[in-house]
């Protein structure tokens, strides 16, 4: 008996997956706080106890993805070529984990942009962009031998992430393919992170 093949093209979305989606698009469409979690169950045709068992909560929809974008530059950073000038690995980590997380469903950059214009998401917002600045400063802190709370780690992590957010913020309405997306935010980080790593050589031998 021949096999039926399965049909090519896009996988089948999981259940979790679904469940992401019709949330997202519920909060695009209602606001965060507009869209309460029995909606959401409520749309997504599952029931609470199924719901609970693919998020915690209502919010870490929006904020699960997140935390695994930034361990994953935390990780490809520490595995990163310490032989590399610093800003280098600093703007290809951040590039490279940018292109693990975006989707061809669009998820990842919606998720951005109900975070980023959702007032009652910002407190949490803050903490994690935190520690996205942090993966950043703490890994120059370590080339240097410092205290990531110093003024070169420090500030190299906030200018990096405000770039990061600039180039975000202006794709927000961009229907141009992800791979845009990356190619111009490398294009952004290059002069930054040459200005950045010509302060970092006057730091000392550690870069």
């Amino acid at each position: 008996m021949t096999q039926a093949r399965r049909p090519r093209g896009r996988p089948p979305l999981s259940s979790r997956e679904k469940v992401e989606a019709v949330a997202i698009e519920l909060f695009l469409e209602h606001g965060y706080s507009g869209t309460s979690l029995a909606t959401i169950i409520e749309a997504c045709g599952v029931s609470k106890t199924t719901f609970f068992r693919y998020f915690a909560s209502k919010s870490e929809i929006i904020w699960y993805a997140f935390d695994t974008h930034t361990r994953h530059l935390r990780r490809l950073l520490a595995e990163a070529d310490s032989s590399e000038p610093a800003m280098t690995v600093v703007r290809t980590c951040v590039v490279d984990a940018l292109r693990a997380s975006i989707d061809e469903r669009g998820i990842w950059m919606k998720r951005f942009i109900i975070l980023d214009s959702s007032p009652e998401l910002r407190p949490e917002g803050s903490t994690q962009w935190t520690s996205w600045a942090d993966a950043v400063s703490e890994y120059v802190a370590g080339r240097l031998g410092v205290s990531e709370r110093g003024l070169v780690p420090a500030s190299i992590g906030g200018a990096v992430q405000a770039a990061y957010l600039a180039t975000l913020r202006g794709w927000q309405t961009s229907s141009k393919p992800a791979s845009g997306l990356l190619l111009e935010l490398e294009a952004d980080l290059a002069p930054l992170c040459d200005v950045l790593q010509g302060w970092l050589d006057r730091q000392g031998p550690h870069r």
